[in-house]
């Protein structure tokens, strides 16, 4: 039993100074990228970018005290994990864009109506004021034409 013992402890002795000539250092960087682009469409892109740098502790096997110790450090290379990536579409903003379309639609065709009725109008105008000429032609050659009672008539020339 005591030897049973014994060897236990001494295992166990002998893993804890193997563990402990050997010390390591992990340190990790994380930058997280968010990208969104906003439109009706939203691209929503999470990339994460890991730097991790290894650093071990490397002591001599003995046991003495005050060893001179050897620092290994190690790069590892960056990786770049896309945690998220989604295209979604941006409805409240779509629905603003569809009112003013159909708002500038409706302005557009209000104008369109507006042009037409004042075309109308110029048109109906210009009517008008060829009818007065007309009339006025017609009078003054009317006048032109009667002559007093005792002049000759006008001879067209061919």
């Amino acid at each position: 039993m005591k030897k049973a013992m014994y060897s236990i402890i001494a295992v166990l002795f002998v893993t804890f100074t193997i563990n402990a000539q050997e010390n390591k250092n992990i340190q990790r960087e994380t930058v997280t990228k968010k990208v969104t682009v906003k439109d009706t469409k939203v691209d929503t892109k999470v990339v994460q970018e890991i730097k991790e740098d290894n650093e071990v502790v490397k002591v001599e096997g003995t046991d003495k005290q005050d060893q001179n110790s050897q620092v290994v450090t190690s790069k590892s290379d960056n990786t770049e994990k896309v945690v998220a990536d989604e295209v979604s579409v941006d409805e409240e903003n779509a629905e603003k864009i569809q009112q003013n379309m159909n708002r500038k639609s409706e302005e557009l065709k209000a104008s369109i109506a507006a042009q037409k009725a004042k075309a109308e109008k110029e048109r109906q105008m210009l009517l008008e004021k060829k009818k007065e000429m007309q009339k006025e032609l017609e009078k003054r050659r009317m006048e032109l034409e009667s002559r007093p009672k005792g002049m000759s008539k006008l001879k067209k020339d061919n």
